[in-house]
């Protein structure tokens, strides 16, 4: 691809998320319907529909033979089509957004024939803008982030979302992750797997896994650690897929293999 279009693809995607941000922002002091989606826990509000519909809108108006992979299925097309697919995530921690009110986030990731280009995560509480290039690396707020503290196990500070996951529960994979809780300086749990990942491309996060995410969690994130220097791939160790669920380890290289190692009891079990 060449270095205008992709320079296009990176400020539209910039534009797209800050427009989102500042739409959810707004849309939070007013009145707005949530919904259920699975379950009690699983919300979806009208904000996040009309945040996506607002993207969509942005992006077709710009690259119209480009794909949309959204997480409220609002593009009327069969995202396999596309030789490019944008993945979008509207608002990552919707339930955050509608009992928090901060931490939350707009994803958007650019992919071309599968390979990730651009990776854009924006909090718009904080006015903290990640974003990562393909081969150009990945930046917070224009400040470059790189990845090269060496960290041990015993050192890092993990996020997961295993915890309270059911099929996790009937695997055994969430014993395995308690485990890990008492081997690490520490576990937490923000509620955003976009927000998550990016904050481990910030090094504020030394690692981050989840037994299933949908690809508009991780399109951007995952560019956003591999750029900075991070590993990103299943909890099995193979790669990462661009359009569909998968589990998801995403950490610091250096304690990489250690943290696999931990979680390889699951290699025979899950399936990505």
């Amino acid at each position: 691809m060449q270095a205008s279009t992709l320079a296009a693809l990176k400020e539209l995607a910039l534009q797209c998320a800050r427009s989102a941000g500042e739409l959810s922002l707004k849309r939070m002091k007013e009145p707005f319907t949530v919904e259920y989606k699975t379950s009690a826990s699983d919300l979806v509000t009208a904000v996040d529909k009309e945040v996506e519909k607002h993207v969509i809108s942005m992006i077709l108006k710009r690259f119209p033979d480009h794909g949309i992979l959204g997480e409220e299925s609002t593009f009327a097309q069969d995202p396999a089509q596309f030789e490019t697919l944008w993945v979008i995530d509207p608002i990552d921690g919707t339930t955050n957004y509608v009992h928090q009110q901060i931490n939350f986030s707009v994803s958007i990731a650019v992919y071309h024939k599968g390979e990730g280009l651009v990776g854009v995560v924006y909090d718009p509480s904080r006015d903290e803008l990640f974003y990562a290039v393909k081969g150009e690396g990945a930046y917070l707020n224009d400040r470059p982030l790189h990845l090269d503290r060496i960290v041990s196990l015993e050192e890092a500070l993990l996020c997961t979302s295993v915890f309270w996951n059911k099929r996790a529960e009937q695997m055994g994979i969430d014993l395995i992750v308690k485990k890990l809780a008492g081997k690490v300086r520490g576990m937490r749990l923000l509620g955003s797997a976009a927000l998550e990942m990016a904050y481990v491309a910030a090094g504020r996060l030394d690692g981050y896994v989840s037994l299933s995410l949908n690809a508009w969690d991780f399109g951007a994130g995952r560019i956003l650690v591999e750029e900075a220097g991070g590993r990103v791939t299943t909890m099995t160790g193979t790669p990462l897929p661009y359009n569909e669920k998968s589990s998801v380890m995403a950490c610091n290289p250096t304690f990489y293999e250690e943290l696999q190692q931990y979680l390889h009891v699951a290699e025979n079990t899950q399936t990505d």
